[in-house]
């Protein structure tokens, strides 16, 4: 991918297709970690050191767009975003202040950005490991059963665990195929919560600074969000 804004870095994205849709299943980082290295990075590019913002696109590409892929759905698009939120953190490197980790900020950006896509194409999406384009279904409903709930949270965690062992690989498939399904037949801002939450481990702090949204607020879309996927999972789970 070419250089973005004339900074002098190259942002080699995943590939598109079934290979950039399976590498979303990679395990999360910590969201909560602030490290070092990272934050010295960033400041070295806020006085001017392309080369170091540079540095930090090579350690967050493949992360930030796994996570928009699994939002949006679409490998371009997804491609698209994580491009223009590269772009749009480079703009904006004065905004950064340190109160949280550089990926934390950039994936408010990306965050906002897919919402924001998804809004304006008003259409929603269906997930699938081997490709990624549009797709129906509406939006899940709410409901009780809190051990549906915490099923259909666990599958999604799950998602990001490491490599299962030999013969159960068929089935992790099957289970992250279905559970990316789920998550496409969702409106965009119940992706968003749980890719935050069960995929990339931010705390509800952290979701609801990223998203603006009051804690009390936040904790509920979560909750309603979980309710909708096992809605969708219903079939499945059973």
């Amino acid at each position: 991918m070419s250089s973005v804004s004339g900074a002098q870095y190259e942002a080699d994205l995943p590939p598109q297709g079934a290979a950039g849709a399976g590498a979303a299943l990679a395990a999360p980082g910590d969201a909560n970690h602030i490290d070092r290295a990272e934050l010295d990075l960033i400041k070295k590019a806020q006085h001017g050191d392309r080369g170091a913002y540079g540095r930090l696109v090579a350690l967050y590409q493949d992360r930030l767009y796994n996570a928009i892929l699994r939002i949006v759905g679409e490998a371009d698009e997804a491609r698209d975003l994580t491009q223009e939120t590269f772009t749009r953190g480079l703009d904006k490197l004065d905004g950064f202040r340190g109160d949280a980790s550089p990926y934390t900020w950039l994936f408010r950006i990306a965050t906002n950005l897919s919402i924001s896509r998804l809004r304006k194409v008003q259409r929603h999406r269906t997930f699938s490991l081997d490709s990624s384009g549009p797709g129906g279904g509406g939006r899940g409903s709410s409901g009780g059963g809190s051990d549906n709930e915490d099923q259909a949270s666990a599958l999604v965690d799950r998602m990001a665990s490491q490599a299962p062992p030999p013969g159960e690989e068929a089935e992790r498939r099957e289970r992250n195929q279905m559970v990316l399904q789920a998550l496409g037949r969702l409106d965009a801002e119940y992706r968003a919560v749980l890719v935050m939450r069960d995929i990339e481990g931010f705390d509800y702090q952290q979701m609801a600074d990223v998203l603006g949204l009051p804690l009390g607020t936040l904790k509920s879309r979560l909750f309603r969000a979980r309710l909708a996927l096992r809605d969708e999972l219903k079939a499945y789970m059973s």
